[in-house]
């Protein structure tokens, strides 16, 4: 380096050829390390380091590090050999690596590095700042859970050492369009208040700014910043500039308005723009219903500050879920209390709120509607265009489902989901699609039976119809998979599912969850040609912008089943890592909890389970995370708590036939539902079926003795080991009592057994049963 002279300086290229042909006597490897080189600036490229990094002599190692990408040529040596980049995933911390540098730190060595990890993604200044963090429930020694609690060190990290050095109108943007965790360019544009919002954005990205590309529709990406990330920035916002704080967040309410009433309401409240949670709960108080449950939606009713918490159409919400859990009473008190309060509403939320009323207008002191005029139905006259039509659909879902919760299934929910004559020459194809939107309902709602019902009517009435009803079908076609798919009828749930995606087309709104059940399915059957062709739809409809807010955990709940059905639990549990222990949609959290259980991932499955116990899921849902409770209990040595799960399940699945959750598990549920059998049950005929498909045994352990057995034989066989009498086993197979008493003494006789005990005995040790 000597042999550079002082007036070379002043010649740049003349300094660059010296200093290559001194380079080029080197006899052992030099590294040359520079960090932090986001600071040097755009004059970075024409430098002595864009020199090196494009024409240094093999014995020289530049190494550069720092935030983004250098504004350097890289793009020959990216595509050659002479280039190796490290990203944010290859530098994230492991989970392995958590555990091992929180023992480092005087942490047990039990200590459980999961939450920290998932929370994090690995990023090792967070990783640093939680497990030094002084916070409830830190546990040294003893391994207890670690969370982000006030303050909070990473904050004034992100604030001093990241966007203290940017340029301020990119800090600035950052500390905006982190409002979201997701957005796309005109989310940016709208949170910048400028049309550079989409530069800024895409600057980001390319200078790996804590955000990553995810998917594209119409043309528009959608990013998703680093959750953690995105938590400190706003944290940093709401300390230096509340007020912008709180306008962003009612900017973010105003774009999901229309697009997803959950993120609208969450926005506009954490923004204080109560009267602007109202309107869009108003305008799509039912999809919130139907994505977080009535007690949810109740919930955030209540939440809402004064006087909007007594605003009459916010009553009217709250009567109706208080209806749905069949508090009549206080649902009775809560509709008179919002006509009491009319005055307050302005002419255009007057005839919203009339219109609302006759959807929901208390049921007469008899409980029983007029039979001559269904329920939520006017009868047009002569000539008139009837202007409620489909538009009833929620009001009869909503007092059918009330029917339903009050196990008063009969006339009355029929009557309401069955218009006139009249009616239905006069909406046609109408109201097939209302019928169609309404089977939908009940499948989400958990009620299989009846969605199957009105769905195969629905279909009925469309054949007769023509074209136009048969295509507006789509959510008739898909109710039928989601049944058919929790009775586990594999192969019916796939053709109405791929059925429903081919109806809807791209404009059917619900297609990425009929996509979802098909990965279901196709996890289920193993299928691999299948199920590669329900992990491509799945990517396309992503990659098409099917999936934002609420519909990105269906997506990570999928790709981590996809991966899991792939026999790789652990790139299963780290797919699903974003989703914590839970808090989410019912269906992604009953998913994620039994994965997390079978991942070994014990503790969090529980914490998932627990978070599910106060919320509203439906029956299959119930059944479901039921029998993952069951097993976790029993795991922990609760035979008590087990038993009572696996009753309640049962209790759930045996109305509806809900077997999937049961096939499902049935490696792991076959010893446990015989010692339920013995520890006592109400749902005998039900156990014993279960327990009968639960014997098939694969063909390489099958004894000879198997096949003298009879197929009929082995089925009374299964059920022999219930307490089941021969006249109630009769029933469960419907054949009589004296062939149940010919097959148990062919049983016996094959067997060489004196008696059912004996006989189940030997049977369990030949491998039979």
């Amino acid at each position: 380096m000597t042999a550079l002279g002082k007036g070379l300086e002043r010649d740049p290229a003349v300094s660059h050829d010296v200093l290559l042909s001194v380079l080029e006597h080197l006899t052992e490897p030099v590294a040359l390390v520079i960090d932090d080189i986001q600071l040097a600036g755009t004059g970075l490229a024409s430098g002595v380091v864009g020199m090196l990094a494009t024409s240094a002599p093999q014995p020289l190692r530049l190494i550069l590090s720092g935030r983004g990408h250098p504004p350097l040529q890289l793009e020959r040596l990216r595509h050659g050999e002479g280039i190796g980049e490290f990203g944010a995933a290859e530098l994230a911390f492991t989970r392995d690596e958590v555990a091992e540098f929180a023992v480092s730190l005087g942490y047990d060595p039990g200590f459980d590095a999961g939450p920290i990890w998932r929370r994090t993604h690995g990023w090792p200044v967070a990783v640093h700042a939680g497990l030094n963090t002084s916070v409830e429930g830190r546990n040294v020694p003893g391994g207890g859970p670690v969370s982000f609690g006030a303050p909070m060190p990473l904050a004034d990290y992100i604030a001093e050492e990241i966007l203290d050095q940017l340029d301020p109108p990119l800090a600035n943007f950052i500390l905006r369009a982190t409002t979201c965790d997701w957005l796309g360019h005109r989310l940016a544009v709208q949170l910048q208040g400028g049309s550079d919002g989409g530069t800024l954005l895409e600057a980001c990205r390319r200078d790996g700014l804590f955000i990553e590309e995810h998917e594209y529709g119409g043309g528009e990406s959608m990013f998703r910043w680093q959750p953690l990330f995105a938590a400190q920035c706003r944290r940093i916002l709401e300390r230096r500039d509340p007020l912008l704080a709180e306008r962003m967040h009612r900017v973010a309410a105003r774009h999901y308005e229309d697009i997803d009433v959950c993120q609208s309401v969450a926005h506009a409240l954490r923004g204080h723009a109560a009267r602007q949670a109202v309107a869009s709960l108003g305008e799509h108080w039912l999809e919130y219903l139907l994505f977080k449950g009535a007690g949810a939606l109740e919930q955030v009713c209540r939440d809402l500050p004064s006087p909007w918490n007594e605003d009459p159409e916010i009553l009217m919400v709250v009567s109706v879920c208080r209806a749905l859990d069949g508090d009549s009473v206080a649902a009775s008190e809560l509709t008179q209390l919002a006509l009491a309060r009319t005055s307050v509403l302005d002419a255009v939320r007057r005839r919203k709120f009339d219109g609302f009323r006759a959807l929901f207008e208390p049921l007469p002191p008899h409980g029983r509607p007029d039979e001559r005029s269904p329920a939520g139905y006017s009868q047009p006259s002569s000539g008139e265009t009837p202007t409620n039509g489909p538009a009833t659909t929620s009001g009869l879902f909503l007092l059918a489902e009330a029917e339903f919760r009050l196990r008063r299934i009969g006339d009355l929910a029929a009557l309401m989901l069955q218009p006139t004559a009249a009616t239905v020459s006069r909406w046609g194809t109408l109201e097939a699609g209302s019928m169609a939107d309404l089977a939908l309902a009940f499948a989400c709602a958990g009620d299989i039976a009846t969605a199957d019902d009105i769905a195969v009517r629905a279909l009925d009435r469309a054949d007769g119809l023509g074209r136009a009803a048969q295509d507006r079908m789509a959510a008739a076609w898909l109710a039928r998979g989601i049944a058919s798919y929790w009775r586990d009828e594999l192969g019916a749930a796939r053709a109405q599912l791929v059925k429903a995606r081919c109806v809807g087309g791209n404009g059917f709104a619900l297609s990425p969850l009929s996509v979802l059940f098909c990965v279901l399915v196709d996890c289920a059957s193993g299928d691999e040609d299948h199920l590669a062709d329900s992990s491509s739809a799945l990517e396309s409809y992503h990659q098409q912008g099917s999936y934002a807010g609420s519909w990105k955990d269906f997506h990570t709940i999928a790709k981590a089943r996809i991966a899991e059905a792939d026999g790789d639990v652990d790139g299963a549990l780290a797919l699903a890592a974003p989703l914590g222990a839970g808090g989410g949609a019912p269906l992604v959290d009953v998913l994620l909890a039994e994965l997390l259980r079978r991942g070994g991932e014990s503790r969090a499955a529980v914490i998932c389970a627990k978070g599910m116990a106060d919320r509203h899921r439906n029956r299959c849902l119930d059944a479901s995370m039921s029998l993952t409770e069951a097993l976790l209990a029993h795991a922990a040595g609760d035979e008590a708590q087990a038993h009572e799960r696996i009753e309640h399940a049962v209790l759930l699945a045996e109305s509806q036939s809900v077997l999937r959750p049961f096939t499902e598990r049935r490696d792991e549920l076959a010893d446990l539902l015989i010692r339920h059998a013995v520890w006592g049950t109400s749902h005998e005929s039900f156990i014993a079926a279960r327990m009968a498909r639960h014997a098939d045994v694969p063909r390489h352990l099958r004894t000879r003795s198997y096949w003298t057995l009879t197929d009929r034989e082995r089925e009374v066989l299964a059920y022999m080991r219930s307490v089941m009498t021969a006249a109630e086993i009769a029933d469960a197979l419907y054949i009589s009592v004296n062939t149940v008493k010919t097959h148990e003494r062919s049983i016996y006789r094959k067997l060489g057994a004196a008696g059912r005990r004996e006989a189940i005995k030997t049977a369990a040790e030949r491998g039979i049963v």
